[in-house]
């Protein structure tokens, strides 16, 4: 099947002329969910016109290429989520569900959950789990017999660091709704490190950095080291020269080694999630004049040290200072 370019789609809300179209999309994730056509006229249509749900729409112009249903609250609710195949693989569904997040995080939940059935695409899961999400009970024979659904849920600090960063690329707002656009394949992020991992890398035993949030767009990134309590300094670069993508205890039988790290403080990091990333590094370089946390803030207030990592700007007054080759 040929893929859709990426400047013939729309991402926009759904209006009540679009109901005949989503009511059929919907229908042919029945497989899934049999009762699917009562949920929409029962459940979410009037919802939507209530405004109590949200709908987006991955609008081609002839046809709709993928949808979001979500529900506001306290406890924000990611209700239906699907892609054709044409759309798949592109960071479509990444742009889709920023926006869908970013319309729930107006409402200030403090949690967010998604249920997945045990039939969905195994990506689906991978991805809910790179951006925060862990799986916190299980609902066997949901809605087909033998398929079992599972339930994700995830804090609002997460969510809210996942769609500043990781998520916030790929995507341009205009005044009719969300453009995707093709991400700059070379970048520069900020990464916190723990001083006894710092040391690792340096003396190059360690060539493998866990992270349960990560993303393989990011290949061939440079990543700049703020190293933890109680150095607080800025202090080498290094280069991604791939990430690696898969279930935990995969990861630890192929990395053990490179990782360099005990297999408890790992099935402790790990605790909650299935699925995480080794992230392979290369062009372990110090950084000759490495700056203090408090002094870098003094040459930009907003600086922060990310809980895990952020992506940097061109323009950066800590990229300036420290006179790194910045990659756009």
């Amino acid at each position: 099947m040929h893929t859709k370019e990426l400047s013939a789609l729309l991402i926009r809300p759904a209006g009540e002329e679009d109901y005949g179209k989503i009511h059929d999309f919907l229908l042919e994730s029945s497989h899934l969910y049999p009762d699917i056509a009562s949920w929409w006229h029962k459940r979410v249509r009037p919802t939507l016109e209530q405004g109590s749900r949200i709908a987006l729409v991955v609008d081609s112009g002839p046809s709709f290429e993928g949808l979001l249903i979500a529900k506001p609250g306290e406890s924000a609710k990611l209700c239906a989520l699907r892609l054709r195949e044409s759309v798949r693989n592109q960071g479509i569904g990444r742009v889709l569900i920023t926006e869908g997040l970013n319309r729930l995080l107006v409402h200030k939940p403090s949690r967010f959950h998604v249920t997945i059935s045990e039939g969905a695409e195994e990506g689906c899961i991978a991805f809910f789990e790179s951006i925060g999400f862990r799986q916190i009970a299980v609902q066997p024979n949901r809605y087909t017999t033998g398929v079992d659904e599972f339930v994700y849920a995830c804090s609002k600090q997460e969510i809210a660091e996942a769609v500043n960063n990781e998520l916030a690329q790929g995507l341009e707002r205009t005044l009719f709704g969300a453009m995707p656009i093709q991400i700059p394949s070379e970048q520069t992020l900020l990464m916190s490190l723990r001083p006894e991992f710092a040391t690792l890398m340096l003396q190059g035993r360690k060539s493998i950095e866990f992270r349960r949030r990560f993303s393989k767009k990011y290949e061939g990134a440079t990543i700049l080291f703020y190293i933890t309590s109680p150095i607080k300094k800025f202090m080498f670069t290094a280069t991604i020269k791939k990430v690696d993508h898969r279930r935990k205890e995969h990861l630890w039988d192929i990395y053990e080694e490179q990782g360099a790290i005990p297999r408890s403080v790992f099935d402790q990091y790990f605790s909650g999630t299935s699925y995480g990333y080794a992230i392979q590094l290369s062009n372990v370089t110090r950084i000759p004049n490495q700056l203090v946390l408090e002094h870098a803030q003094e040459l930009d207030p907003e600086l922060r040290a990310p809980q895990s990592f952020q992506r940097l700007e061109p323009r950066s007054p800590l990229v300036r200072a420290l006179n790194l080759p910045i990659k756009v």
